[in-house]
């Protein structure tokens, strides 16, 4: 039995022991279970406004959990792009020209998935030496060759007809 239930039975045979008029008693009794129920209402009350705000908190924290997760998701995908610890490269077989892009860490050769060929991968060319083996894509298929290949040339020369 709990201490509030224990305690008001100790009071309500409290007033029982001393009131010796039946009438009184019943009086007594009955206001005594009016202000119970006043107390009541006021505790059912508490009780919604408490049950409606831990609601809210918990719709405000599942919005919370969902913005998290996305820049966690966001976060990770940052990590990710500069602590990867691969390294991707995109290659041009020189043998059958097919780009594909692999992670060639620490490899000094690569299959084509193409054709089979061994690719060496020379770590060491000098990147910025302008020299071009002829199989790259962002040199617009100019490698090995002179500037202007022979298309070029001849739309040049076309260029040229037309001002004369």
């Amino acid at each position: 039995m709990s201490d509030l239930t224990k305690r008001f039975q100790e009071i309500m045979k409290d007033i029982e022991n001393n009131v010796s008029d039946k009438d009184v008693l019943d009086y007594v009794n009955k206001k005594i279970s009016e202000i119970s129920m006043l107390h009541m209402e006021v505790i059912d009350d508490m009780a919604s406004i408490i049950k409606d705000k831990i609601e809210s908190m918990e719709k405000v924290q599942k919005a919370m959990e969902s913005k998290i997760s996305k820049i966690e998701a966001t976060v990770t995908g940052i990590e990710n792009d500069i602590y990867d610890d691969g390294f991707d490269f995109e290659i041009v077989c020189p043998y059958c020209n097919t780009e594909f892009t692999a992670d060639v860490e620490s490899k000094s050769d690569i299959r084509c998935p193409e054709c089979q060929n061994i690719i060496e991968l020379d770590w060491n060319a000098d990147e910025f030496s302008g020299a071009c083996s002829g199989h790259c894509s962002s040199c617009g298929s100019k490698c090995g060759s002179s500037f202007f290949d022979e298309d070029d040339e001849d739309e040049e020369d076309e260029e040229n007809d037309d001002d004369m």
